[in-house]
């Protein structure tokens, strides 16, 4: 049985793996504050930045996926282009200075999730991927925010 695009209630598959993928940002926070066995805090911080620009890559080309739509062909072009941004900043990120890139992936997620909520209120996409989005949004946030605290003292 398919689900409804109003569907307010977010696929098993996506959840779980959706959830999974929170896993290397917990890591990665965790190792700047404990020991952690093959995650050293130096490590683990280049791991942090990376996965997390890798992720918000990822959800710039689920935006680029959603610009095939039928639009008109000014709108199209908007939508490719913008989907652009979040490889273009995630991979600025990878090699600025920690605190810099940690900064930009943090905004680039936020603002990634903002955009993704706009669309489910307009009706673009399923109302079960806002939801998704914002858990998983306050995850790598939330992890990337510990990242840079421990820089910063």
């Amino acid at each position: 049985m398919e689900r409804r695009f109003d569907s307010q209630t977010i696929p098993g598959a996506a959840l779980a793996l959706g959830i999974a993928g929170l896993l290397p940002f917990a890591a990665a926070a965790l190792s700047q504050y404990a020991s952690l066995p093959l995650l050293a805090p130096a490590f683990g911080l280049q791991v942090g930045i990376v996965y997390g620009a890798v992720i918000l890559s990822f959800l710039g080309g689920i935006r680029w996926g959603t610009a095939i739509a039928p639009f008109a062909s000014d709108r199209q072009a908007m939508e490719f282009t913008t989907s652009v941004i979040p490889s273009l900043a995630a991979f600025a990120a990878v090699f600025m200075p920690e605190i810099l890139g940690l900064g930009l992936l943090i905004s680039g997620f936020l603002m990634q999730a903002l955009w993704d909520v706009t669309a489910v209120e307009q009706g673009r996409l399923p109302r079960w991927f806002g939801k998704l989005r914002m858990i998983l949004t306050a995850g790598a946030v939330v992890s990337l925010i510990a990242m840079l605290l421990r820089q910063l003292i």
